[in-house]
């Protein structure tokens, strides 16, 4: 199994639930082998099918005993091929026309105006780049454009406009349609792909309170804009996580751009607090294949030493033919990372001398962390109604595992994306410090974290009741 070696793994591993998965035995397969968190592509899902999945989701968490996350990928403004566009082949050098459906172009785009969107001189890429047009002129309801890049169009296939900021809203009907069902089927966390600035992070929020429910928000950073210095923190600044959406990211900037431009964003993130998740092709190999080429266990190893908090698998486990072997593989693989003596040592595992939007509470968070290595202490024990505290102290990377007690389940699965956290529910609401503490010894106990006569580290809010930001931290010793 994924998380049978001693010790529990840090690095989180998102699973997205597809044919190959979307069943309750196999769903079971892939959390027992390491999955932390599901997730339902939206783009290929009618917004009916969401509780369904969500459902799904629940009763594995049930049957294994701890809490898991569910989260919606919206699609957002992702334009493809017209999916009743015959298949053709264009030629280096050739001369095509691009338009609407009701244009009668050579090349069909859905969802945009390319008279509108793509002016002179600008690229349309196909398909991640594999296929490169460049406009030259606009005639009537089409553009034409010379053929940069050859190779075969059909319909459904990705396209990228990378040197425009186009006009598009950052969330479709169709996205819309999602989101509402997926509140209401109790998802954990909703994704946005094709973010461009922070007003399309605020504007999901805006769009969830007039629902009537929130859960946090992961901004997928897949356009070139939104990774510029000007956008980026910006972005930082109102989303809950990030996303390294590695495939159109290479498309809208360049396949040697993307191994720098993961590094900036994990440690712009890291500085910022802000949770990240790597994705695209981690495992690619592995949709036919029973295991990975050593490339890609060289990438996933790399994400785990770049600082992400959870890497991700799509087509693997959606569509892939052993996805639960995947899933195995890829935990084996981060824990070879974590077990490496350089692991903390890296520019991603230094702590961030960034301004913290919480200072006090980053503070407590960064002397817990310091107190765990400087006495050797097991565990990091946070209670926390909001899941901040456990944020925090995930920051700073401490070398023990972080239990988070909560007494609410929605937080705690929020956490199950989080770097080192262990998320826990916990029935007691205690009153006062004490009553944190033997909770936080018994809890550990219970986890095998701790024993009799070891340290552990406790942090939380004071006065517990009042809800209030992370202000204490305590060694305590099991059992004294």
């Amino acid at each position: 199994m994924g998380d049978s070696h001693e010790g529990p793994r840090r690095v989180k591993i998102v699973a997205t639930l597809g044919p190959a998965s979307a069943n309750p035995k196999v769903a079971e397969s892939l959390a027992r082998e390491g999955v932390n968190v599901f997730r339902l592509n939206a783009a290929h899902l009618a917004p009916a099918q969401i509780s369904v999945h969500v459902d799904l989701v629940r009763a594995v968490e049930t049957a294994v005993g701890h809490p898991l996350a569910v989260f919606c990928d919206l699609a957002g403004p992702k334009l493809r091929i017209a999916r009743s566009a015959r298949p053709a082949s264009v030629a280096e050098g050739a001369s095509v026309s691009i338009g609407d459906a009701a244009s009668g172009a050579d090349v069909i785009i859905d969802g945009v105006d390319p008279t509108r969107e793509c002016p002179v001189g600008s690229r349309v890429l196909v398909h991640d780049g594999k296929v490169v047009l460049r406009v030259t002129a606009a005639s009537g309801a089409v553009v034409r454009a010379e053929v940069v890049r050859g190779g075969d169009v059909a319909g459904g296939m990705g396209v990228n406009l990378p040197d425009v900021e186009t006009s598009l809203p950052s969330l479709t009907q169709h996205d819309l349609e999602c989101l509402a069902a997926a509140l209401d089927a109790g998802i954990d966390a909703c994704s946005l792909s094709f973010v461009r600035r922070a007003q399309d992070v605020t504007g999901l929020r805006e769009h969830m309170v007039r629902h009537g429910r929130t859960v946090p928000i992961i901004a997928k950073l897949e356009k070139a804009q939104a990774v510029s210095q000007e956008a980026l923190l910006p972005i930082l600044g109102v989303t809950d996580l990030v996303m390294v959406a590695r495939g159109d990211l290479g498309a809208e900037t360049s396949p040697e751009m993307v191994p720098v431009l993961q590094k900036r964003i994990l440690q712009a993130a890291r500085a910022a607090g802000v949770p990240t998740i790597t994705a695209t092709e981690m495992l690619e190999s592995m949709i036919h294949e029973p295991r990975p080429t050593r490339a890609e266990a060289n990438d996933v190893a790399n994400a785990v030493f770049d600082g992400s908090d959870a890497v991700m698998l799509s087509a693997e486990t959606a569509v892939g033919d052993h996805p639960a072997m995947a899933v195995a593989a890829c935990a084996r693989i981060i824990r070879e990372a974590e077990l490496h003596p350089e692991f903390r040592t890296s520019w991603a595992a230094a702590p961030s001398h960034a301004a913290a939007l919480d200072p006090v509470s980053d503070a407590v968070a960064g002397a817990a962390t310091a107190a765990v290595e400087h006495l050797a202490a097991k565990a990091v024990v946070c209670f926390t109604q909001s899941g901040r505290t456990a944020r925090l102290v995930a920051r700073h990377r401490p070398s023990t595992p972080i239990l988070a007690l909560t007494p609410r389940v929605e937080v705690a699965r929020a956490l199950a994306l989080v770097w080192g956290v262990i998320p826990r529910v916990v029935a007691e609401q205690p009153d006062d410090h004490e009553e944190v503490v033997h909770l936080a010894e018994r809890a550990a106990v219970h986890e095998g974290l701790a024993a009799p006569a070891d340290l552990i580290v406790v942090t939380h809010g004071a006065p517990v009741t009042a809800q209030p930001l992370t202000n204490l931290m305590r060694v305590h010793r099991v059992g004294g």
